[in-house]
């Protein structure tokens, strides 16, 4: 019924934590698979070994380092479950984490608006959440930026998607470049459906020194263009209340301006006129206010 699907790049030194986790499982109704991209440590040999130990369906694909973004469009491309899960590879599954997803897919079921459970990560360790504060509710239907306007809502969750309709967007790709924020896809889905999260957890996480996370300002500086196009897709959301699109629009320029010398090109990406007129008039009161001083 579930696929739980692993991005991995060199870290076989801690996925048998992760497999470990999936073995401890009370609920084996789901297959593990794994993308592998572009790894050069010994992951194969590892993978091969979790299978021969495993008491569910392994799959393990193999692709040129791309990008955890286009590790996604493959799995997309190849689960063949109703529904996944992201678990990444410095991540565990809780004990009874498969069950709890068992449990509560009755509401994607029962309402075709909702196609998504999100469940805050739990920080390894440690009692709280990866959310910036306590979540006041046992369950809420919203989108991430409702979360955030009107609940003040922010940080780390495993979402549980429908499949079918995950896989209709999939994550654009630009030479040269190796990374793009998952919120440019994210921003496109829910804009038309909902998700409904949860105040407990199916994974716990730990931050690594190697990971995404903790490398993700540089990501986005050596990976302007899909930086550019997060911000600009947020800019052109009208759901948006104006200073976030404003403040959207103000990133959009920066990291695009990175390989977009022309001025009204950058502009004319921006679609509405306001926006416009408050980005170029706080820039030139930032440009007087200079000389002033």
């Amino acid at each position: 019924m579930i696929t739980v699907f692993t991005p991995t790049y060199n870290r076989a030194y801690i996925l048998p934590q992760l497999f470990e986790s999936l073995l401890n499982q009370s609920n084996k109704d789901f297959e593990w698979l794994i993308v592998d991209d572009g790894s050069t440590d010994n992951t194969n040999e590892l993978v091969n070994k979790f299978i021969l130990k495993a008491d569910f369906k392994i799959s393990y694909l193999y692709q040129n380092n791309q990008g955890k973004h286009i590790a996604i469009n493959t799995a997309l491309d190849h689960i063949a479950t109703k529904y996944f899960v992201t678990v990444d590879s410095d991540d565990i599954l809780l004990l009874n984490g498969i069950d709890l997803i068992t449990r509560n897919l009755c509401h994607i079921d029962e309402n075709e608006q909702i196609i998504c459970l999100a469940f805050p990560h739990k920080q390894k360790s440690r009692d709280n959440y990866q959310v910036n504060k306590e979540i006041p509710y046992t369950t809420i239907v919203s989108t991430p930026y409702e979360m955030l306007s009107k609940y003040g809502i922010f940080g780390e969750f495993s979402l549980v998607f429908l499949h079918h309709v995950h896989q209709k967007y999939k994550y654009p790709q630009f030479e040269n470049e190796k990374f793009i924020k998952e919120s440019v896809v994210y921003n496109r889905i829910f804009q038309i459906y909902k998700l409904i999260y949860f105040n407990f957890s199916i994974v716990e996480s730990e931050y690594l020194n190697d990971g995404l996370t903790s490398n993700f300002r540089n990501l986005l500086y050596n990976n302007p263009k899909g930086a550019a196009l997060s911000h600009l897709e947020k800019t052109n959301t009208t759901s948006y209340n104006l200073v976030d699109r404003l403040n959207e629009m103000e990133s959009y320029w920066d990291y695009e301006s990175v390989f977009n010398k022309s001025f009204f090109n950058k502009l004319m990406k921006v679609k509405s006129t306001r926006l416009k007129f408050l980005f170029l008039k706080n820039r030139i009161l930032k440009i007087f206010s200079k000389y002033i001083k």
